[in-house]
């Protein structure tokens, strides 16, 4: 039993922050932004708006897209790296806005950019051994709450007033990563199909925990007792640390190996692919895995410029405009 993607959906808050609106609270410019990673604006969540109900808005959608009930999804998998709430995860609270069944598994990944890619793993093995045959796999993230420079603009928004020296020193410390992040969601629903001509031919995941200090936070877990205490806050430990040159390194290397891996396996080569539905971290990333590959940005398209990076969100997210856009038809090599 093969998986095949069915139905996509997406969910965007309404509020786009340009560049030049980061001007506003932070030392930075927006050429040296757009130059250095692609981005041109990202979404902004409202307050109230969470991981959980923009991943609810977006498999919603999917659901509608496929034309499936609520009721005839037998699994559910969410990923991000920005949970509603420290515990629960966020599936259940999908579960419960989507009136998915109470019978059905929910589960919660936290891989954060390869957060979705392990949910598809997921949903096709449930497939395969025919534990289900609808799937609902989301990625789905609200960074708004980490960006050290939210705070300042809520109140600019609300009340125009602008950021003070403390808020405008923490936002423009930690701009390097600060202005690579945006919020949405995506969602996919895999259905089973006894056919051998099309579906999911092959995955690989690959982990390497030796890295892990190139992007991590250290607070907020049980390698601090407490989890969490003022002199972290005050030490600015919540707040993500990334080493950018080691991790764009990484990222050009391994990203080409993984999908020449997957292509030998199918008995494919790269010039079979007709499009790479690839992680939007970082133009410069982009960049250096089209001329690995020996292609351009039209078999490796990005949408990051519009939305920056949003995760977990940025696969489904991508593949969906794909799809609106016609550049997704049945029969094509797609590999993500």
């Amino acid at each position: 039993m093969r998986s095949i993607i069915s139905g996509t959906g997406v969910a965007l808050p309404p509020t786009v922050v340009t560049n030049e609106d980061l001007t506003k609270v932070m030392d930075t410019d927006p050429e040296w932004i757009s130059s250095r990673t692609g981005v041109l604006e990202r979404r902004i969540a409202s307050p109230g708006q969470t991981s959980s109900s923009l991943g609810a808005e977006a498999g919603t959608s999917a659901l509608a897209d496929a034309g499936v009930d609520t009721g005839d999804v037998d699994a559910l998998i969410v990923a991000t790296m920005t949970p509603d709430f420290y515990a629960p995860g966020p599936a259940p609270l999908v579960q419960h806005a989507m009136g998915l069944e109470r019978s059905i598994p929910a589960f919660c990944i936290r891989q954060q950019c390869s957060g979705f890619l392990y949910g598809l793993e997921m949903g096709d093995a449930l497939i395969g051994s025919g534990k289900a045959k609808n799937v609902l796999v989301i990625g789905a993230e609200v960074h708004a709450g980490v960006q050290p420079w939210i705070t300042a603009w809520d109140r600019l928004q609300e009340e125009g007033i602008p950021p003070t020296p403390e808020e405008w020193d923490l936002a423009t410390r930690n701009r390097a990563w600060a202005v690579l992040f945006g919020d949405g969601a995506g969602a996919v629903l895999l259905q089973a199909t006894d056919r051998d001509d099309v579906g999911i031919l092959a995955t690989r995941l690959f982990t390497d925990g030796e890295h892990f200090g190139l992007i991590h936070i250290p607070a907020l877990g049980s390698a601090s007792r407490p989890f969490i205490d003022a002199g972290q806050i005050e030490r600015e430990e919540h707040i993500p640390l990334m080493q950018g040159p080691l991790l764009y390194r990484q990222a050009v290397r391994l990203m080409p190996e993984a999908l020449n891996t997957v292509l030998e396996e199918t008995g494919h080569s790269v010039d079979d692919v007709d499009l790479v539905v690839a992680h939007q971290a970082n133009e410069r990333i982009l960049d250096g895995v089209r001329k690995r590959m020996g292609v351009d940005a039209t078999v490796v398209p990005q949408n990051l410029q519009h939305y920056g990076n949003t995760t977990a969100g940025t696969l489904p997210i991508l593949f969906h405009e794909l799809r609106e856009e016609g550049r997704v038809e049945s029969g094509m090599e797609l590999p993500p």
